[in-house]
């Protein structure tokens, strides 16, 4: 487990170009909204590659700029090595992943392509206000990746009336159980602790300087 803490989005990156592969010699066979599906799962591994290996960083901005905080150590609360492969892996491989294999799911597909876009908000906005920034990690992914593929997966959605207020609704109790049973209660619930055996090591958590910067903001 220590070398998958460590390595996931390493992992989801190896597996993100084998899929780019894969798409490339089977685009032929695929129809639109399973295309749309595989996408938006190559830009989730994409993304989270972003924050977390290259530039990196996210670490230090979620525990110094965006949740600080006074109960734990900042290398382990609130975010920790354990709770964000949860996350972000259980996001990956079963919110994104789903959608390519069963496409025709139409609220299947609503939840991460809605939650994708509403990335816009964090990496877009919020993040670079915080930092006094233009840039935060996966905010290349979220404006070229998850933008242009939410934008037209409801283009074509809606065009084709595939689009319907049911298909809404169920996407929307599925968008809210993720953030509520898997983030709040799981991620930022159970497996956050300022004990945690699980804190980020040094050089992860001090990726492309953000911690630094930080700090020195808050000087």
């Amino acid at each position: 487990m220590k070398f998958l803490r460590n390595h996931w989005y390493d992992i989801g990156a190896i597996i993100g170009v084998f899929a780019i592969i894969l798409t490339i010699i089977c685009w032929g066979d695929m129809d639109t909204l399973r295309r749309l599906a595989v996408l938006n799962f190559i830009v989730i591994l994409w993304h989270e590659f972003e924050e977390y290996r290259f530039p990196g960083g996210e670490a230090a901005i979620t525990n110094l700029a965006m949740q600080p905080n006074d109960i734990g150590p900042v290398d382990r609360y609130p975010l920790n090595q354990n709770n964000a492969m949860w996350i972000n892996v259980f996001a990956a491989y079963v919110l994104y992943l789903f959608p390519v294999i069963w496409p025709q799911l139409i609220w299947l597909s609503f939840m991460p392509v809605v939650f994708g876009l509403s990335q816009m908000i964090v990496h877009v906005f919020m993040t670079p206000i915080k930092l006094h920034t233009l840039y935060s990690p996966g905010e290349f992914a979220v404006v070229l990746g998850h933008l242009p593929v939410g934008i037209y997966w409801f283009y074509y959605t809606i065009s084709k009336g595939l689009l319907n207020w049911m298909n809404v609704l169920f996407g929307v109790i599925y968008l809210i159980g993720f953030i509520i049973i898997g983030m709040k209660i799981i991620g930022y619930g159970v497996m956050k602790s300022p004990n945690s055996p699980y804190p980020f090591p040094e050089k992860e958590f001090e990726r492309s300087g953000y911690a630094e910067r930080i700090r020195k903001m808050n000087k």
